[in-house]
């Protein structure tokens, strides 16, 4: 049977494996697997277990619950998972857990407002976990009182009057909160006897608008915490030595700082002098490269060896996600696992096997394991589709860019692709924007390419995955060295490819994208159509609304505020400042519940534009946030595709219509 090009509808047919977690024993692997039901509009998620001798996998969990985050006892018997859904009446995810041999799973844990980062103590008897509780008297009208700048978060919602504390429980017992007051735990893990807990927050007034965090030990039983680290650094997350004797954490000891690169440390788990292991390194922890075809793992965070020697983790450097370990006494990186985008690693308990979720440019992420064999696939869900579809090999190639470096760039051609004929091309635009492009799946960019586009994409100035001073070029010159890298790509992609039809040239971006693509088209007129989605083109009128808008006037333009003298820099480096310079028809595409870029964001772009006469459209997607592209609802992922190729067929017109 002939390939077929991909449709937008194939959207609901992929299948995405998440948060590979392998046992203690290294003979099974617990996974999610995550499919679209499109009747219903939604995912979902159930806990499948792969036998790492023989590749058989198994459905484990079923019913109408959403399991997510699976997690083995330390003695391998159990397997705790968070589920939505099972209990219709109660909010958000709960604790369950159920037997390594199967069975019913039960109740472990419940919470008013659901269950976070659960973790086994070592007596595989009790658990710790995170849960919002209500610091102030819990209001019985809906009239939201607000108190705090930091009170709602993309994708979250509004949290005013609750904090993010710490709670122990017994499996099937009443939870035990532990830490108390106007502050928010982060994480927090055991330490390896069970007698204590280590956690990641911040308990000064100003923690809204710091990016200090620092680390506090609390007995099990309960106490007052005690302060271990000294308010001088960003710390993400930590882990126990096996011997209790060490801690390694992951952060960075210049908290005002931007584009600062995230680092392993390690320090005496008691308190005292603090190691950056990983600081010649220059690669920023735990960075993935992008894709929108996938369900994201949980971060690995910092994973130490068994014997307590070396340390583990994941990062990105181009094109790939690859996981590292690095020695505890010293020395340079050593790669453990590279050559695809891995997603999340586990590690058994001695080390021999090692878990992994990987993709690649025309792949999903599928299930692998590492022991004493080699690298082996265990899963293909996704083989079948894939085999009737005819999805176009991205091609690779570099550039320099006008300070001398050698930026990558890729170019996928489009579906029937033939020597001597002229194509319209699409420009790519990332977030960020320290995110990054590499040998990730999109099913946008494969999706233009199907219906007769040409698609390159790069990793301008500002990029993570290159290093520290590469992330941290664009910082405080928004739209300048970015938007000089970008013109030198699209210039250097016209010579290198004669099939690119200058005269049909689209620009689309998301996020910092979005905000890209508004800045090109107001600063150039060489596009002749341009999608812009969850994007910004005022930093002023963002700050007060987005929910990290107050932490950014300095990465914008330098400037320490968005009022005075400053609120005219920062328009100099807003969109909006230059839009009656815009002639290229621009589709506008923002979700109503994005907290990150607010709708406020698209509205205005839409406006400016139409009082200038330029061809525009804004489409708003209802009960939406920023997340809509990635994890929306199946229904409006595939309708917002829809949207991009109407405008890029009406003002590019490839020939396949």
């Amino acid at each position: 049977m002939p390939k077929r090009k991909i449709k937008v509808e194939d959207l609901r047919r992929f299948k995405f494996v998440s948060d590979p977690q392998v046992s203690p024993d290294g003979e099974k692997v617990a996974f999610v697997l995550s499919t679209i039901n499109h009747d219903e509009d939604t995912y979902e998620r159930h806990i499948w277990i792969a036998d790492v001798a023989s590749g058989e996998i198994e459905q484990f969990t079923y019913g109408a619950g959403s399991d997510t985050y699976p997690r083995w006892s330390p003695d391998g018997g159990q397997l705790m998972f968070l589920s939505r859904k099972r209990d219709p009446e109660k909010k958000g995810s709960q604790l369950w857990v159920i037997p390594r041999s199967g069975g019913e799973a039960r109740l472990a844990v419940e919470t008013e407002e659901g269950v976070s980062k659960p973790v086994w103590a070592p007596d595989s008897k009790r658990v710790l976990f995170l849960s919002k509780v209500w610091t102030e008297e819990k209001p019985e009208s809906d009239v939201k009182v607000v108190k705090r700048i930091r009170y709602k978060l993309n994708a979250s919602g509004f949290f005013q009057g609750r904090r993010t504390h710490l709670f122990i429980a017994s499996v099937g017992k009443r939870p035990r909160q532990l830490t108390k007051g106007e502050f928010d735990v982060e994480v927090a893990r055991w330490s390896p006897d069970g007698k204590g807990l280590a956690f990641i927050t911040n308990m000064e007034e100003d923690a809204d608008t710091s990016r200090v965090s620092d680390i506090f030990l609390i007995p099990s039983k309960g106490g007052e915490p005690r302060k271990l680290t000294e308010g001088k650094h960003s710390i993400s997350d930590l882990s126990f030595s096996p011997d209790g004797e060490q801690l390694a954490f992951i952060g960075h000891d210049q908290p005002d700082g931007l584009a600062v690169n995230q680092d392993l440390w390690i320090m005496p788990s008691s308190g005292g002098e603090m190691r950056n292991l990983t600081k010649g390194f220059d690669r920023t922890m735990n960075l993935g490269v992008g894709c929108d075809l996938r369900v994201s793992t949980p971060s690995s965070g910092a994973v130490w060896g068994p014997e307590g020697e070396s340390v583990y983790f994941m990062t990105a450097s181009i094109p790939h996600c690859n996981v590292y370990k690095v020695a505890v006494s010293g020395g340079p990186v050593e790669t453990v696992i590279s050559g695809r985008v891995i997603d999340g690693f586990s590690i058994s308990a001695d080390g021999s096997v090692i878990a992994f979720n990987a993709l690649d440019a025309t792949h999903p992420a599928e299930l692998w394991v590492r022991d004493t064999e080699g690298e082996r696939r265990l899963t293909g869900f996704n083989e079948r589709l894939l085999k009737g579809l005819d999805l176009s090999e991205p091609e690779h190639f570099t550039f320099v860019n006008a300070l001398g470096d050698e930026i990558d760039g890729w170019i996928i051609k489009p579906f029937g692709f033939e020597e001597g004929e002229k194509y319209p091309t699409v420009l790519e635009i990332h977030g960020g924007p320290r995110s990054v492009y590499g040998d990730g799946l999109f099913q946008e960019f494969q999706v233009l390419a199907a219906n007769g586009f040409a698609v390159i994409y790069t990793n301008p100035r500002g990029s993570g995955g290159y290093g520290e001073a590469y992330a941290q070029a664009v910082m405080g010159h928004y739209g300048e060295c970015d938007y000089e890298d970008l013109m030198a790509f699209m210039d250097e992609s016209l010579r290198r490819y004669p099939f690119i039809d200058e005269a049909r040239l689209g620009v689309i971006g998301g996020s910092y994208g979005g905000y890209m693509t508004n800045w090109m088209i107001s600063h150039t007129d060489r596009f002749a159509a341009a999608v812009t989605f969850r994007s910004i083109c005022n930093w002023v009128s963002k700050f007060g609304v987005s929910d990290i808008g107050y932490m950014q006037p300095r990465s914008i333009s330098g400037r320490e505020t968005f009022w005075g003298d400053d609120i005219v820099e920062q328009l100099r480096h807003s969109p909006i400042m230059y839009a009656g310079n815009v002639k290229t028809p621009c589709l506008i595409i923002h979700s109503e519940q994005d907290y990150r870029c607010p709708m406020d964001q698209g509205e205005q772009w839409f406006t400016a534009l139409k009082l200038q006469g330029v061809p525009t459209e804004l489409v708003r997607f209802p009960d939406e946030n920023h997340e809509l592209s990635r994890s929306g609802k199946p229904k409006h992922r595939e309708e917002r595709l829809q949207h991009m190729l109407r405008w890029f067929k009406e003002y590019l017109k490839p020939s396949t219509q």
